[in-house]
């Protein structure tokens, strides 16, 4: 086993060790094996390096001087440089890691976090996959330029030996967003950090801590941003998102589902891999109970018989689904309050960032409290409101009746 395979591993029993069915003995053994392995290859290595010496001496025929370090290559001392920075607030020697001004962009973002770590965050963020953030369109392009929506996508079109195609048209779709620089912020525990000693396992836990604030933080900004507070812009809050209205009596009967939402989609709609978004609850307690005349289930093939696992598919379309902070469940969302959507969403939103962190610290004079956050620049836009449709509850419509005039 490779040295930073050892320390790798010696990080990893750090946390195992906290796990309510940790095998405490187990682990120990690891432990103590490992730890006699490393001290074995900083023996050997530290042997190697004098005999290493010696040998250069004598054969220059100098007096053999004392045994030097190696030197460290300069991506280990900038990540150690940064790690230093987070525990103790001592400021980087090397410029490296100093954020460079760019156009419209705060030049007191604090200390680049290095780009190892950077990967680190976003091989993360790829595993947690946000519900939402991780469907719709990713771009990495300048905020304050204002782009034609029709430029997101492409466009079919007929050519011939002396015509091509146009990369410039955008088609039927109309409109433009702007990106603006959004700073966002994410609060660092102290402690988290200050008890973690190699560099690998402090890189690893940051790009957990940082990943999951993040991409909570998108979805949450993806359906409710406002964009007056420097957020992105929600969908909820995109005054142009056409919605449907369904009551209790619509959310009990298939036929009334069946009627209001899939045939009321346009053909271009449904042409596109469409899906739904909605809380469990709504998918346990209002779609899959949906029965026939016979009280037999009508969407039973949404979920596994085999193994049990659940395969959230409404009329063939996958389902997302979200936590109640999000979105309500049918049964407690109030009259005219969104219970759910259908999308497309790599076509309906953009997301807008290079995805470089920075972290800065700063004493909170009113708290008494040292604070260590990490920043990022982005900005969200809709692209195709046509693309997105809100599931809203209505009341159910009063009994009464107007008396027919006679004459």
């Amino acid at each position: 086993m490779e040295y930073e395979q050892i320390i790798s591993r010696l990080a990893e029993i750090k946390d195992e060790m906290n796990k309510p069915d940790a095998d405490l003995d187990k682990l120990t053994e690891e432990t103590d094996t490992l730890l006699a392995r490393r001290k074995e290859r900083e023996d050997a290595a530290e042997k190697e390096l004098k005999r290493k010496n010696l040998m250069d001496q004598l054969n220059a025929g100098f007096k053999i001087p004392e045994v030097k370090t190696p030197v460290e290559d300069s991506d280990m001392i900038e990540r150690k440089q940064f790690m230093d920075y987070i525990v103790t607030g001592k400021l980087p020697e090397d410029s490296v890691l100093k954020r460079a001004n760019a156009t419209n962009v705060a030049a007191d973002m604090g200390v680049m976090i290095p780009r190892h770590v950077q990967q680190e965050i976003i091989k993360e963020i790829e595993k947690i996959h946000g519900r939402l953030y991780g469907k719709v369109k990713h771009t990495n392009l300048p905020g304050g330029v204002e782009y034609p929506i029709g430029s997101f996508g492409a466009t079919f079109s007929r050519i011939s030996e002396s015509t091509i195609s146009d990369r410039q048209k955008g088609g039927s779709i109309t409109g433009s967003v702007i990106f603006k620089y959004n700073i966002g912020e994410i609060r660092l525990a102290k402690t988290l950090l200050q008890k973690i000693l190699s560099v690998p396992a402090f890189e690893s836990e940051l790009a957990k801590v940082i990943a999951e604030a993040y991409v909570k933080a998108m979805d949450d900004e993806l359906l409710n941003g406002v964009p007056a507070n420097s957020q992105m812009e929600g969908i909820l809050t995109k005054t142009t998102v056409k919605t449907i209205s369904l009551n209790e009596n619509d959310m009990k009967d298939w036929k009334a589902l069946q009627s209001k939402i899939f045939g009321k989609l346009p053909l271009g709609f449904r042409s596109k891999n469409y899906e739904f978004v909605m809380t469990a609850g709504t998918y346990e307690c209002n779609i899959k109970t949906l029965a026939d005349d016979n009280n037999r289930p009508v969407y039973s093939e949404t979920f596994s018989p085999v193994d049990g696992t659940l395969n959230c598919r409404f009329k063939g379309r996958e389902v997302t689904l979200v936590e109640n902070d999000l979105l309500p469940d049918f049964d407690d969302a109030a009259a005219g309050k969104v219970f759910g959507m259908l999308w497309v969403p790599a076509e309906a939103y953009a997301i807008n960032s290079n995805m470089g962190f920075t972290v800065t610290k700063y004493f909170d004079h009113e708290k008494n409290q040292e604070v260590t956050k990490a920043l990022v620049i982005n900005d969200g836009k809709v692209l195709r409101p046509d693309l997105i449709y809100l599931l809203k509850k209505v009341a159910v419509p009063s009994t009464s009746s107007t008396p027919s005039q006679g004459g």
